[in-house]
């Protein structure tokens, strides 16, 4: 009697573990980057905040979202290796939903420096829609937002690319 207590408890508390979110990778106070070196010393500091970023509802740890935004998209922006082009016409949730832009930009940058890279603009773009499906679905007030139920509605059925081709194909590059 006592071993399957134990046993229940053991597979309760592991189950409890997975279910929390990551810890959030430690941001330096000051940093600065003035070449490719600097970058790329920074470059595995940058991927777990990505990931962090990703993984974490908008609506949880806010004032360290903030802070980990900034310093990523100060890298991102900075970045000789790095370069992310946004069409706002690709983005159906833009305009309504500008909040989800940097979800976008960090699933976009995450999916560029992976292991493997990606292969293609449109694999970095369906890695983007992923994060802000994530981040709709995990937001009570978003998830009911009519305007962004195709998208959830794609990312629910895990037919994100399918999605992202049309609403490139509905406005061509100029």
């Amino acid at each position: 009697m006592k071993f399957g207590l134990l046993t229940i408890l053991i597979a309760f508390s592991l189950s409890n573990l997975s279910a929390q979110p990551a810890v959030a990778p430690r941001i330096p106070e000051h940093y600065e980057w003035k070449n490719a070196r600097d970058y790329k010393r920074d470059e595995d500091l940058i991927v777990r905040t990505l990931s962090w970023l990703c993984a974490t509802p908008l609506n949880e740890a806010v004032e360290y979202r903030s802070k980990a935004t900034l310093f990523v998209m100060e890298w991102i922006a900075g970045s000789p290796r790095l370069k992310i082009a946004i069409t706002s016409a690709d983005l159906p949730f833009y305009e309504n939903y500008p909040d989800l832009l940097f979800p976008y930009i960090h699933g976009v940058a995450l999916k560029k420096l992976g292991k493997p890279a990606c292969a293609s603009e449109l694999e970095a773009m369906v890695g983007g829609f992923s994060v802000v499906g994530f981040m709709i679905e995990s937001d009570a007030v978003l998830k009911k937002e009519k305007p962004l139920q195709p998208l959830l509605k794609a990312y629910k059925k895990n037919k994100l690319q399918p999605f992202v081709e049309q609403q490139v194909a509905r406005n061509p590059a100029p």
